[in-house]
């Protein structure tokens, strides 16, 4: 390892200076009110209260705003054995029904997004307009319970844009959405979510359970071992990282960034992802030579200085920390979202329609625009910051990232594990403790507690 002149002791000084940086904390601790053993996972039997009482009380993301621009634009979004239908009406708000027509049952509409004057049932041909009403049946005379039109409609929920996400809840009589989300608002009403664009979007049927990588979103003590190339960027040690449950059922992982892990012994050294943050950002690696633990926040003052230059005017709303930290969110149940400075990612899994064993993975990348590049980063890779499709793909034939093939690697794996009889329960450690909040809140919801 390099250091400047002086040799041990300033190596010594580094390390009392970097040690002095150390701020990890948690606002609460979740005790074990369940224990969280294989069955959850296996159980055809639970799955099914999973899908009465959970899924079926929850506010859940159904799609993106920029896909309904326009009166008649709609989108679909299927979870376990349901699907939901949202169409933006010709006063310009989002509606949400229950896809199935009142007459016989049959599934209204049969693809993911589009455009329609009228939905149209393919069955019998009656109509329906944004609002959900019937404005059209056949041979409307011979019903002898009366005429269907202007009695019978979709089946509506309660529906919510926030955030740039359009947003339902199938429980008739449930909280406004941002009582639900709780304190998870005042950080995203800091956000620039107007201005971000879907430039990845890619879903698949996974081999396990749903909650098992909602556990691995809801821990960092995974990282090391099964995201080793992180650590020269991001401090992945829990001594240094903050974390907030949150009564909601929801929580916050505040994960350093630009600054190597304290388990690394490198840590003072500038990496070339340090060396091009601090190019672009127009300060001058020479000057942290050695000292990499201070590239954190002298990037953080930089971007508040010329944020703005740079096309991102939010940065000065943020806080310090938000211009080079991950904050990663777990919306209870399914989803994750991590935002950084001008980059999203979501990443959710839903429950399959019959089998416990499998789920629905779905994964976006969203980004803002700088006003020096045409490329935006992706999940991937660079791309060109335009919206994209989704892009349904078949696991294991095709990544859906690096970091998340791993993660879905290990999912995978748990899988199995949890069919095996050696495995009693799990065994958590402090910094798992949101793990133990999830499993916590749900059954509070299934079992009504």
């Amino acid at each position: 390892m390099k250091y400047f002149q002086g040799g041990e002791n300033m190596e010594k000084k580094f390390d009392k200076d970097r040690e002095a940086r150390v701020s990890g904390s948690s606002n609460t601790f979740y005790k074990e009110e369940v224990k969280i053993t294989g069955d959850r996972y296996t159980s055809r039997n639970f799955m099914e209260r999973e899908l009465s009482k959970l899924w079926s009380k929850v506010w859940n993301i159904g799609g993106w705003s920029r896909e309904l621009e326009k009166p008649g634009d709609f989108i679909t979004h299927n979870i376990g054995r349901e699907s939901i239908l949202m169409v933006k009406d010709k006063n310009n708000n989002v509606k949400a029904f229950h896809n199935v027509c009142p007459h016989r049952g049959n599934r209204l509409v049969h693809v993911d997004t589009g455009y329609v004057k009228d939905f149209i049932c393919t069955y019998h041909g009656w109509k329906f307009n944004y609002s959900g009403d019937l404005i059209y049946a056949q041979d409307e005379e011979d019903f002898p319970q009366g005429n269907p039109c202007g009695k019978l409609k979709l089946s509506e929920i309660p529906c919510e844009e926030y955030g740039g996400f359009i947003w339902y809840n199938m429980d008739k009589n449930c909280f406004p959405l941002k009582g639900f989300l709780g304190e998870v608002t005042k950080y995203i009403d800091l956000y620039d979510n107007e201005g971000l664009k879907r430039v990845y979007h890619k879903v698949c049927e996974v081999p396990f359970n749903w909650k098992a990588l909602r556990d691995n979103f809801c821990e960092s003590y995974h990282l090391p071992s099964t995201h080793p190339q992180i650590s020269d960027y991001y401090d992945d040690d829990y001594k240094n990282t903050d974390f907030e449950l949150y009564e909601t059922g929801h929580n916050l992982m505040k994960m350093k960034g630009s600054l190597p892990s304290l388990r690394n012994p490198e840590t003072f050294e500038i990496n070339e992802k340090l060396k091009a943050d601090l190019i672009y950002w127009k300060l001058n690696p020479s000057d942290f030579d050695g000292r990499a633990h201070l590239v954190r926040e002298r990037l953080q003052e930089q971007k508040k200085k010329i944020g703005k230059e740079k096309g991102f005017n939010h940065f000065k709303n943020l806080p310090n920390a938000w211009l080079t930290d991950a904050f990663h969110f777990n919306i209870f149940p399914g989803t994750s979202i991590t935002y950084t400075a001008n980059v999203v990612s979501l990443q959710r899994t839903e429950p399959h329609p019959t089998d416990p064993n499998k789920s629905i993975y779905d994964h976006w990348g969203l980004a803002l625009k700088p006003n020096d590049s045409e490329l935006v980063a992706s999940p991937e890779d660079m791309v060109p910051w335009e919206e994209v499709e989704k892009r349904t793909v078949i696991f294991g034939e095709e990544t859906l990232s690096d970091v998340a093939d791993q993660d879905l690697e290990r999912a995978s794996a748990q899988q199995l594990g949890f069919h095996s009889s050696g495995f009693n329960a799990a065994y958590l450690s402090g910094q798992e403790n949101r793990v133990q909040q999830f499993h916590n809140f749900i059954d509070r919801y299934i079992y009504d507690r």
